[in-house]
């Protein structure tokens, strides 16, 4: 089910409170108390999100969180303004979790559908990072190339080398920016994607500190 953001900001993590706290895993996947992993607040803004038009949901068990809009399209082809062949949204997530945790974006899923001619490429992209750590960043990336008409599921996996983790001490702000762009060779070969309900889920792993 879709929610609305202003509706998420103020209560959709309340469900969890009822949960009990989970055990530690065997690896470094550890559970967390969902109870003490809440949102704070949420704005995002970008070409391909404009107010109203996306909302944010997480699992109970706090490993998977899934952005949707139902406005991200971009298109390239003749006729076509130059500036519609790149979308995007920045995400600013301020999510509260109990000390002594690490949490990391390892993780994504695109779904949604394209119509590309020939010689049209679309890459579909997301860099995410903390507060504070500009320079720390990890990318998760993938490319459609035409002739593609079809719906799709993508998945990206990030190697745990790349991985980056929010700081131990406190909770921090994540930044999310996700970008479709697409170019064509020859200029005349047309495409357009996404439909109008873009999906981007996120794998979350958590750790001690």
């Amino acid at each position: 089910m879709k929610y609305p953001i202003a509706a998420l900001v103020l209560g959709f993590f309340a469900a969890l409170s009822v949960a009990a706290p989970q055990r530690t895993s065997v690896d470094d996947n550890v559970d967390v108390d969902p109870a003490q992993v809440y949102l704070e607040g949420i704005t995002y803004a970008g070409t391909g999100c404009k107010v109203g038009s996306g909302a944010i949901t997480k699992t109970q068990d706090s490993r998977i969180v899934t952005l949707e809009f139902n406005s991200f399209v971009a298109s390239i082809g003749p006729g076509v303004a130059f500036d519609e062949r790149r979308k995007n949204c920045n995400l600013n997530i301020n999510l509260h979790y109990p000390g002594g945790y690490q949490y990391t974006l390892y993780q994504i899923d695109y779904t949604g559908s394209a119509n590309l001619d020939v010689g049209v490429t679309a890459k579909l992209q997301s860099i995410y990072w903390f507060a504070g750590f500009l320079n720390q960043r990890a990318t998760l990336q993938t490319t459609l190339k035409g002739k593609y008409v079809n719906s799709y599921a993508i998945h990206d996996i990030l190697p745990p080398d790349a991985w980056v983790w929010s700081p131990c001490g406190a909770s921090t702000t994540l930044n999310i920016d996700t970008e479709v762009s697409l170019a064509n060779d020859p200029t005349t070969a047309s495409g357009t994607v996404i439909d109008s309900r873009f999906r981007v889920i996120y794998g979350v792993r958590w750790r001690r500190c």
